[in-house]
């Protein structure tokens, strides 16, 4: 039996509980570099997104960012179509549906992936 996902530290937008994200797998730099290229780095974003069918997130908001102003979470919000999370599990159950925090880190020196 898998360990339930535990919760963290803030909402969904109407006020669901908020789970870790578990990436399936991290997004490439590659892949969120069109989207970075209008954020000023380094710095991270946190967004807060709906987990889907198939390990895709929806329905993503913007929860804060490192510098305030940067941007970055902006971007992993336009980039978020893209990204392969695991439903939280509850009750050792994958419950798709509910609610996933991730943050994306932007650095000066891409190393091929963001978390």
């Amino acid at each position: 039996m898998f360990a339930d996902t535990p919760r963290v530290e803030g909402s969904g937008p109407n006020g669901e509980p908020l789970y870790a994200a578990a990436w399936v797998r991290e997004p490439y730099h590659d892949e969120l570099a069109g989207y970075l290229s209008t954020a000023i780095g380094p710095g991270s974003g946190l967004i807060a997104c709906r987990t889907a069918p198939g390990n895709r997130v929806e329905d993503c908001i913007v929860l804060g960012e490192t510098p305030p102003g940067s941007r970055i979470a902006r971007a992993a919000q336009a980039a978020a179509w893209q990204f392969l999370v695991r439903p939280p599990r509850i009750g050792g159950k994958p419950q798709v549906g509910e609610w996933v925090r991730i943050r994306i880190d932007y650095t000066d020196k891409p190393d091929g992936r963001a978390r």
